[in-house]
């Protein structure tokens, strides 16, 4: 601070000592001013300069990091030293611990092992390669199983040559294909485009449908979970009190799980399939109690969580088994299941959703949408909503996400690159919401609105097409699972639900007695109808 305020004042001093001093000197002084001021210019662009530097040096932070990341492993491996004589003797030692005696010989003699054995005789212990390769296979094994700043336990056996295999390795390298694919996906599309739709006003063409299997209880259906891995419903009974574990194929009961717990019954309140494998059935109890299951009802894990009463639901992690999301009413609790702790806890958060395996967003209550990583304390990014948005959601392969603020009546999309939004949907009639439907080429966000649903393409941010709609609509579920052919099912006030093909413009009408509690596509045919005391299954295969 000394330093600058004297080069700052210096000139002002000059300039006081130039309106005392003789004429006679004049221009004598007039040299020494304009060195001095030209020396303070060229002080001010030195610390111009060294104010960029500091710039820069916080732009490159990140890469800085991983450069000193990198120069630690190289430093760190640089130091780990493997000598050939070294490693002659331990194999040496190993031969003869195996009792190959004339292998050992043989390897004495060509490798002229009496000239340098003495030095290592006294600092080999029995089975030192063998306990040089377990810490190794540790290693491995750790290396292998460490996502996210911890480890996950597996009792697959790891070995010396096959190549380690067990869930945790499978999903990541599923995790690579899928990035893998989606960025061959993107070029392909960016090079070449189908037309899906034809004209700018769909036409459809009706046809009756009835159900394809009905399974009838004789109680009410409290709680019930699709699981598409292990082909399985299981259903919660809360009169039975028991959970019934039921085979898609033949709709067969396989195994009945009674809700106690240390043989004392008590209530569910939640319970859903993990949406990595389906080995597993997370169960909460309203007593905070949580369990874990396998899918033929043997229990793995049992702990407590903290104020029950207060939860409004829970989600698994898309790609990890073992986290999940416990969502509160004005705050979210990640945590480990298999291990029964607390990962992260979130105040302020009124939504909350699973990007990837790493990633998620949690909304607040002043409508900002913050992207977190898991191991980060603070967003990546922070993007602005509109007050009073309503509904939130991922299109299918996460990287596009759509807000819809009921008050402004606007739909907003986001790339989660900047910021900023890309594409605003908006319309005269009100909206009543939207859901997203894809295809092997493109990504279309679908809005509902009395009498009309619209399908926008928003890579080419235009409008395909419409649907004029003659009945009194009550709700819109995306149907979103099949390959080639975006599909929603709309449910009306007069006990109707409408299955569309939107690309070939054909519609499905099934005519019910009342509508059901909850429908969702089971597989590539069929879709699931779940009512109070049924659950119906129908043929919603795309019609050619």
């Amino acid at each position: 601070m000394i330093f600058f305020s004297q080069f700052i004042l210096l000139p002002c001093l000059h300039v006081y000592y130039f309106n005392y001093i003789n004429r006679q000197y004049f221009f004598i002084n007039i040299i020494i001013i304009l060195k001095l001021i030209s020396l303070y210019i060229i002080i001010l662009l030195n610390m111009s300069i060294i104010l960029e530097i500091m710039s820069m040096n916080l732009a490159f932070n990140n890469i800085s990091q991983k450069l000193s990341e990198y120069i630690f492993y190289q430093t760190f491996f640089n130091m780990i030293i493997i000598k050939t004589e070294e490693l002659n003797f331990l194999v040496y030692n190993y031969l003869l611990e195996q009792g190959l005696n004339h292998s050992a010989f043989s390897l004495a003699s060509e490798i002229k092992l009496e000239q340098y054995a003495s030095k290592y005789v006294d600092e080999t212990k029995p089975g030192h390669l063998i306990n040089l390769l377990e810490k190794a296979l540790v290693f491995q094994q750790i290396q292998d199983h460490i996502q996210m700043n911890q480890s996950f336990e597996c009792k697959v056996p790891t070995y010396l040559i096959p190549k380690h295999i067990c869930q945790f390795t499978e999903r990541k390298q599923l995790i690579q294909k899928q990035e893998k694919r989606e960025r061959e996906l993107v070029i392909s599309n960016s090079l070449m485009r189908s037309q899906e739709f034809v004209s700018k006003d769909g036409q459809t063409i009706d046809q009756n449908i009835d159900y394809h299997d009905q399974l009838p209880f004789t109680e009410e259906i409290t709680l019930m979970d699709w699981n598409p891995f292990k082909n399985l419903f299981a259903i919660y009974q809360q009169q039975n009190n028991c959970i019934k574990m039921i085979q898609r194929d033949g709709l067969i009961t396989t195994s009945i799980m009674p809700a106690v717990i240390s043989e004392s019954p008590h209530k569910i309140k939640l319970m859903k399939f993990d949406k990595a494998s389906g080995n597993y059935l997370f169960i909460i109890f309203e007593n905070g109690v949580v369990t874990i299951s396998d899918s033929s009802c043997t229990l793995i894990k049992m702990f407590n969580i903290k104020n029950s009463q207060r939860m409004r639901d829970f989600q698994w992690n898309l790609n990890w088994p073992n986290l999940v999301t416990i969502c509160f009413e004005k705050e979210v609790e990640i945590i480990d299941v298999f291990k029964g702790n607390t990962i992260k806890i979130f105040d302020n958060c009124y939504y909350f959703e699973w990007r990837f395996y790493d990633q998620f967003i949690a909304l607040d209550c002043d409508f900002y949408i913050n992207l977190y990583q898991i191991e980060c304390e603070r967003p990546t990014l922070s993007l602005k909503a509109d007050v009073g948005t309503t509904q939130i959601e991922f299109n299918k392969s996460k990287t596009l996400l759509a807000t819809f603020s009921s008050n402004l009546n606007i739909v907003k999309i986001w790339t989660l690159l900047t910021d900023k939004y890309v594409y605003e949907i908006t319309h005269d009639k009100k909206i009543i919401q939207f859901c997203w439907c894809s295809s092997q080429n493109a990504n279309y966000l679908i809005t509902l609105l009395s009498d009309e649903i619209i399908i926008w393409d928003v890579e080419f941010a235009q409008k395909k097409c419409s649907y004029q709609l003659e009945f009194d609509i009550q709700s819109m579920i995306s149907l979103d699972l099949l390959v080639d052919s975006p599909q929603v099912a709309i449910t009306t006030q007069d006990n109707r639900i409408m299955i569309y093909d939107l690309i070939n413009k054909k519609r499905r009408i099934l005519n019910v007695q009342q509508m059901p509690n909850k429908i969702c596509r089971m597989n590539e045919d069929e879709v699931l109808l779940q009512y109070s005391n049924s659950i119906c299954i129908i043929n919603a295969k795309r019609v050619e």
